[in-house]
């Protein structure tokens, strides 16, 4: 092309020809920067990336006008392979990125993240304020958003009550009349136990006209809502809503009905429990180490590994323990996991240091794993009662400190019946929560499908911003 324009600017004669007309072939490989956004990668598949165009440029041709027309075209490429595999068309599906956000603004930044033009959305605890306007922007006019929020009493006299920049976060009487009415509907509810209906099961006079939805994308601020930021009510939420939404997305023919690709979650708490929770296959695999304390928070700063069946938590010994520490199973069985730990463990600076206490809640099964293991120290025990486990500590483990002088153990171990599978998950972030703020472990590993679920798709802001 910049040879062709050279001549035309020396007004050189055209060389010898055997066609009409001059002709230069240029293929364009283009690697677009698109809004697309990371957890939907799938739409630039390989065969997107064979030549973009092949573009005959002539002297009367412009070479900017089409490359415009190839971006265009592999633009609308991408969006039909990624509107094809929301709406089901792949055959491998994703687990829904849950975002754990600490702040306003981290909500705000993910929303621009994840939420594209022409997205159905729902957003509980809304007061109408950046997040909801960051939403309505982002859907734009062929989007639709469902705003609900539970009825609040508004002062009368805001001077009185301290002057309106104490409220400024929190939205006001009548502020939902003129807010994005082409595509908002704004649903007050009695109570926040009512968002079901709000969301799912709209009434005849709803914009909707009584039609179920479903929806692209979920925001949800509990604390705004419910009062507090209840972090086991959330991940209750956002399991249920999942369920309904994905429910009525199967039963559904509309194209615009499909499954959730992202839930934005604006919860302090979560947010703590996803920088700390990993998922156990990483760090086998070595693509996180455990070595160091890299998240600090307030609260608890347990790290916690989410394993699934009995070989890949043993798998996890030997990037969790170090010698010297002293480590407890809770959950011990027969005592074989149990002795593996302690031979991890054992061999500190002095010979007697570390080792591993079994604990289960069975008499039987703790009589015949001190059989099998008499060198191995074994009690009976319940796992929920954190005060008892840490007791056991001052009767097997006299003078022999933890390796980082801190907690009461280093290492906890936990499996027990009834959260190994893909139920009980507020039970086990509850034991867990309960584990780490009693017993205060550098890491606790857990043997639960559930929990490890979780560590697949619960992620900190700051690991996608």
């Amino acid at each position: 092309h910049d040879h062709a324009l050279e001549r035309e600017k020396d007004d050189a004669p055209p060389p010898p020809r055997t066609g009409s007309r001059i002709s230069h072939r240029i293929v364009v490989y283009c690697l677009l920067s698109c809004p697309i956004h990371e957890h939907l990668s799938y739409a630039f598949s390989p065969r997107l990336f064979g030549p973009s165009a092949s573009i005959i440029v002539g002297r009367t041709n412009s070479l900017s006008t089409a490359l415009k027309s190839s971006t265009q075209d592999i633009t609308a490429k991408a969006t039909n392979a990624q509107r094809h595999k929301r709406s089901g068309g792949g055959s491998r599906r994703d687990a829904t990125k849950w975002i754990a956000c600490s702040s306003t603004t981290e909500v705000t930044r993910a929303i621009r993240k994840y939420v594209i033009e022409g997205d159905a959305v729902a957003e509980l605890g809304s007061q109408l304020r950046e997040s909801s306007s960051a939403l309505c922007e982002a859907i734009g006019p062929e989007g639709e958003a469902v705003l609900v929020d539970v009825e609040r009493k508004f002062p009368k006299n805001e001077e009185q009550k301290g002057g309106r920049g104490r409220t400024d976060a929190m939205r006001r009487e009548g502020d939902e009349l003129d807010f994005y009415t082409d595509r908002a509907t704004f649903v007050e509810t009695r109570g926040f136990e009512f968002w079901r209906e709000a969301l799912f099961f709209p009434g005849d006079n709803d914009k909707g006209k009584g039609r179920q939805r479903c929806y692209d994308v979920l925001v949800v601020d509990v604390s705004t809502a419910a009062g507090n930021d209840l972090d086991l009510t959330c991940i209750s939420l956002v399991r249920e809503f999942m369920g309904l939404n994905n429910c009525i997305s199967r039963q559904s023919d509309d194209d615009r009905h499909r499954d959730c690709r992202a839930v934005i979650v604006k919860s302090g708490a979560l947010h703590d429990l996803a920088r700390r929770l990993h998922h156990a296959q990483r760090i086998v695999s070595g693509a996180q180490s455990l070595h160091e304390r890299k998240y600090h928070s307030s609260s608890s700063s347990s790290m916690i590994v989410g394993a699934v069946g009995v070989k890949q938590y043993r798998e996890t010994i030997p990037h969790v323990v170090r010698k010297g520490d002293v480590c407890i199973e809770v959950g011990c069985h027969l005592g074989t996991t149990t002795t593996i730990i302690d031979e991890a463990s054992r061999g500190g600076s002095d010979v007697n240091d570390g080792g591993c206490l079994g604990v289960d809640v069975g008499p039987n099964i703790i009589k015949r794993a001190r059989a099998k293991y008499p060198s191995i120290a074994f009690e009976v025990g319940d796992g929920f009662k954190t005060g008892q486990l840490a007791r056991m500590k001052d009767k097997h483990f006299v003078g022999c400190d933890t390796a980082d002088d801190s907690g009461i153990y280093d290492v906890v171990y936990v499996d027990i019946g009834g959260l190994s599978g893909s139920e009980g998950l507020l039970e086990a972030i509850s034991l867990l929560s309960s584990i780490s703020n009693s017993l205060d472990p550098r890491c606790i590993v857990i043997k639960s499908l559930c929990v490890r679920r979780l560590a697949s798709c619960l992620v900190p802001f700051s690991e996608v911003w």
